[in-house]
């Protein structure tokens, strides 16, 4: 990708915390305009990674750009110009929303008060209320116009919805792509609620112990991992293996199920060939199937999500 056509780029970024490597030599490439997921384990790097975009953290290695700024000389500037939603809200706890907007709003050169208000209208926020008096839901939400008000190039969040029951999530991620559909920005989400993300994100990115182990659109991810189904007349196999399969699992003494991490047009006939008396079907997978697959696969610890 061009530097025109892309928000985000690392080549090689490097970080360690002592002997633990918090990122691995990760280059990544977040196109502009895209809403980009970002998914992994507990501890794979993902707020690390963050944390390092924004000039918050210092790198060992590796270089990395946003918005064509680097994070290591210019992160005043790229948190200017990009919309931060952290997992935690830590506002004072005394003032009103009004009084927190205010006092926001007089660090950012930007900052549009009229964009502030409809946002809070639109939020249906009382500017009156204090933060103290405030839901976990009603603080995501300030946090997003907050993070809005100042007309950034791009939103960037991490962990937004932790703690937020089904119907405030949904609403919260509706209005962030609301919001994001206005002005054509660029958002990169980092989020457990991966059956959220499923429906809101165009790029997937999935981080592995500080490494990329996958960066692509979701509709492509998709089209490539696919489970298929093995259903025998007889009695199924004791045992299916294969290096190219993600998982296996036999569901009845009938039927195997396979996750195959490389879909081809030769996969179906090569199952086939493989197993000529099987009646074989194969369904695309969702964003957290693929994620459960790709963390249980050989060699890889159970799944924990953040």
């Amino acid at each position: 990708m061009g530097e025109q056509t892309v928000a985000i780029q690392t080549a090689g970024l490097t970080k360690r915390y002592g002997r633990k490597a918090a990122l691995q030599e990760l280059s990544l490439a977040v196109p502009k305009g895209s809403v980009f997921a970002l998914i992994g384990r507990n501890g794979a790097g993902k707020t690390t990674l963050i944390r390092t975009l924004l000039g918050l953290a210092a790198t060992d290695g590796g270089t990395a750009t946003v918005l064509g700024l680097n994070p290591a000389k210019q992160g005043v500037e790229i948190r200017r110009k990009v919309g931060f939603v952290p997992d935690e809200h830590r506002f004072p706890r005394w003032m009103s929303i009004a009084e927190l907007t205010g006092f926001t709003g007089a660090f950012f050169p930007t900052w549009n008060a009229v964009l502030c208000a409809d946002l809070l209208a639109r939020f249906k926020l009382d500017p009156k209320q204090k933060v103290k008096a405030l839901s976990r839901g009603m603080l995501a939400q300030t946090a997003l116009c907050l993070a809005l008000a100042h007309e950034p190039e791009m939103l960037i969040l991490d962990e937004p919805t932790s703690g937020l029951d089904a119907v405030v999530r949904r609403e919260f991620l509706e209005q962030v792509l609301g919001a994001a559909a206005d002005e054509g920005r660029t958002i990169l989400i980092s989020s457990h609620m991966l059956d959220e993300l499923d429906r809101v994100a165009d790029h997937v990115g999935y981080l592995e112990e500080g490494t990329l182990r996958l960066a692509e659109t979701a509709e492509s991810l998709k089209e490539r991992v696919r489970e298929y189904r093995l259903t025998f007349a007889d009695e199924a196999p004791k045992e299916l293996a294969d290096p190219a399969w993600l998982s296996v699992r036999q569901v009845t003494p009938h039927e195997w199920t396979l996750t195959v991490e490389n879909e081809s047009e030769d996969t179906q006939p090569g199952l086939q060939r493989c197993f000529p008396g099987a009646s074989i079907s194969s369904r695309e997978l969702t964003l957290e199937e693929i994620f459960v697959a790709l963390a249980q696969a050989p060699g890889q610890s159970g799944p924990g999500l953040e």
